[in-house]
């Protein structure tokens, strides 16, 4: 662990505390193996960087590669810091957990399309370009959504920072970043781009560095590269020396000194008169964690002593795939003078690469008892996986004399719940569960009828209505036409839309919504309502739960027949957006709640044109290609009134929840109403509940309302299902 820091797990009556919970009370109510961490650890790591490098006020993003737990990431956020990614799936889980877009770099020489555009919509800081590929990506992608990208490029400085040789990255022969002369091309190409703005330069030099001398070698040759921009009219904004911060896994191997750090680079980085951007995972983390696991049995083969636990190299590979060293501690403090024995401690994986330590003296263990592997909370669990059919590890955090559980243990159901079996494939085999049916293949693309009775729920939420069914068995699978066929208020049952509960990777159920035209949009507010009462009162969850949608993971609580569900954080596309209609200008705020809202407050809602108005800006030239819904509001005695002119709907709705939460939040920045905000629509009343951080940053937005059953029935009719499988 780091020199300075103090350390969190410590010994106390001769049993091992994490602050001042003994650690073995948590082992035995949670069972093992388990990953325990420290609060107060992972907070002073934290200030420690900000202390050491105060005199260059620097931005630190947090490197989630490092461990991307939500509660984890969000104490950081909480902090100050900002995040370091590099996927897509980062950039959803930083989002998640509370950093701001503006304080998030995305570095990583693989990105996609699909990544580099969920970036872009998402306004996040900075994109570390490692390629020319990449850069041109970026470019053209933002020339389609109209959406400018901070540019920094990362270096390869080929500097070897003398650690394992899988965990370097500032060497010519790694994968990573760019040569000097290849970057001195791009940063000219970036330069005259319109849509690209060079504001940085990026290096990082690899993981576990313990020497200074690396850094600055490196800094070294940046500076002088910058030297080199400058001279031809390029002054950038922004050093990002990446992390790799070194921390003490073996008892008197020191940590990387940070402080002499900061005094060695203090002088450098002043000179350029750009800003520091830090990326410490490994250092904050690291010591912030361990791996609790218990023995299973000893066993000796001749002068060889082996400590079977129950944790395995796919809880923490780290030991198998670096020749890692991690300390290994007893629960119970050991005392006395026995002599210690000579162990290799493994685990129960199918391979002979699974252990934690060879030839390792340690005191007396006995079966039954509990061991604490050490400095695990970095790379550890965020490099778990399921190997053997291992379910992998719970979580816990502790602070002072409390503790609760941050990620549950996996169960044998976790394992399957991405597989399906097509029992068509076994349905001609004798004894076969499927042997009764009688099915016959159909190429790719075949229509179908699909046929009732489909049973059905039809819930409304403040106005808006919408047929539930559980599609858990995916016998609805053209979601678009059925919705087609159904939604017609004089020729089908009559709703905004259809709501299919769905089977989900990564949450209790995930929702896809279908408007009565067949699009599908990202997320519905109170459609999101009702299809948590909907799976609360068909019993497949609780009174809580959370659900997949196509903006991000949703969270719910049902009390009654009123649902609470809090929302992906939104983000503030542009505030005071002028827009022309041809009969004059008018001034709205454009926001993201899941999916695009403008809002435009007015004098008198009910008195606005909202079909003719609604059409004209939702199909307006500045929300294409994807159009906008649109909200009116009128603001009286700390309440907003608003119409809801509804894209996919093509008409007003009685209620719109996203356009809710993005009206209530227009009016917290323009008229400083208050979390909650109450909102009045045509269909009932709404909460928004939201907490803020800086000017434009909201948090824990939450949406409330009711969400009743209209009634229940059964579809007869028939509806032509192009089915995507063969069956």
């Amino acid at each position: 662990m780091p020199a300075n820091r103090k350390s969190h797990f410590h010994y106390k009556a001769r049993q091992l505390f994490c602050e001042e919970v003994p650690v073995g009370q948590v082992a035995e109510e949670v069972g093992t193996p388990l990953y325990l961490y420290s609060y107060n650890s992972l907070i002073d790591g934290y200030r420690e960087v900000c202390h050491a490098f105060s005199k260059l006020s620097p931005l630190i993003c947090y490197s989630v590669k490092a461990n991307a737990n939500l509660t984890l990431c969000r104490i950081l956020a909480t902090e100050g810091a900002g995040a370091d990614i590099l996927s897509g799936g980062e950039l959803y889980k930083a989002l998640q957990a509370g950093f701001p877009p503006q304080k998030i770099v995305f570095a990583g020489p693989g990105k996609n399309k699909e990544e580099i555009e969920y970036a872009l919509r998402e306004n996040i800081f900075i994109f570390n370009v490692e390629s020319p590929g990449e850069l041109r990506l970026i470019e053209k992608l933002s020339r389609q959504l109209n959406q400018s990208a901070k540019i920094s490029l990362r270096i390869n400085p080929d500097v070897d920072p003398k650690t394992h040789r899988y965990i370097t990255t500032g060497k010519r022969e790694n994968k990573f970043g760019l040569d000097f002369d290849e970057a001195e091309k791009l940063y000219s190409q970036v330069k005259k781009s319109p849509l690209l703005e060079p504001v940085g330069i990026h290096f990082h030099l690899g993981s576990q560095i313990t020497s200074l001398q690396p850094y600055l070698r490196a800094l070294e040759k940046i500076l002088d590269f910058l030297e080199l921009l400058k001279e031809k009219g390029l002054n950038l904004k922004y050093v990002d020396m990446g992390g790799g911060f070194g921390i003490s896994y073996e008892e008197g191997k020191l940590p990387l000194n940070i402080m002499d750090l900061a005094e060695k680079i203090y002088p450098l980085i002043k000179k350029t008169g750009a800003k520091l951007i830090l990326e410490p995972g490994r250092f904050l983390v690291g010591p912030a964690g361990v791996l609790i696991t218990q023995v299973l049995y000893k066993k000796n083969r001749g002068k060889k002593r082996f400590i079977i636990v129950d944790a395995g190299m796919n809880d923490l590979i780290r030991p198998s795939l670096y020749g890692a060293y991690h300390q290994i501690k007893k629960l119970k403090e050991p005392h006395g003078a026995g002599s210690p024995e000579v162990v290799d401690v493994v685990g129960p994986v199918c391979e002979s690469g699974d252990f934690f330590a060879r030839e390792r003296p340690l005191p007396q263990i006995t079966e039954g008892e509990y061991l604490a592997i050490m400095d695990t909370g970095a790379y550890c669990f965020s490099m778990s996986f399921t190997y053997n059919a291992r379910p992998r590890p719970a979580e816990v955090l502790v602070k002072k004399d409390q503790w609760w559980i941050i990620r549950e243990r996996e169960t044998y159901k976790d394992l399957i719940k991405e597989e399906s079996i097509p029992e068509e494939l076994f349905s001609s085999f004798r004894g076969s569960p499927s042997s009764s049916k009688s099915c016959s293949a159909r190429p790719l693309g075949e229509k179908k009828a699909l046929s009732g009775p489909i049973p059905f729920t039809k819930l409304q939420g403040s106005g808006n209505d919408f047929i539930v069914i559980d599609n858990r068995s995916q016998f609805i699978k053209n979601g678009p036409e059925f919705s087609r066929t159904i939604c017609p208020r004089k020729i089908g049952i009559g709703a905004d839309g259809v709501l299919l509960l769905e089977k989900s990777r990564v949450a209790d159920f995930k929702m896809r919504i279908f408007n009565p035209d067949g699009s599908e949009p990202a997320m519905c507010g109170n459609g999101a309502r009702c299809i948590a009462r909907f799976a609360h009162l068909k019993k497949i969850v609780g009174e809580k739960c959370s659900f997949e949608t196509l903006s991000g993971k949703i969270f719910s609580q049902v009390k009654k027949n009123r649902v609470r569900i809090r929302m992906k954080d939104p983000s503030i596309s542009q505030l005071n957006l002028e827009i022309n209609l041809g009969d004059g200008s008018y001034t709205g705020h454009f926001l993201d709640t899941g999916v695009p809202h403008f809002v435009l407050f007015v004098p008198e809602v009910e008195k606005i044109d909202l079909p003719k108005m609604g059409s004209r800006i939702r199909y307006h030239g500045k929300f294409q290609p994807e159009g906008t819904n649109v909200d009116f509001a009128e603001i009286k005695d700390d309440t907003v009134r608003m119409r809801t002119y509804e894209r996919g709907v093509e008409a007003e709705t009685l209620s719109c929840g996203t356009g809710a939460v993005a009206t209530a939040l227009a009016a917290n920045l323009v008229y400083a109403l208050n979390s909650p905000v109450k909102i009045k629509t045509g269909g009932g009343d709404l909460k928004v509940y939201f907490q803020k951080s800086g000017t434009h940053n909201f948090t824990q937005v939450s949406l409330e309302g009711k969400a009743e059953v209209v009634y229940e029935g059964k579809w007869e009719g028939e509806v032509s299902q192009c089915s995507k499988d063969v069956m």
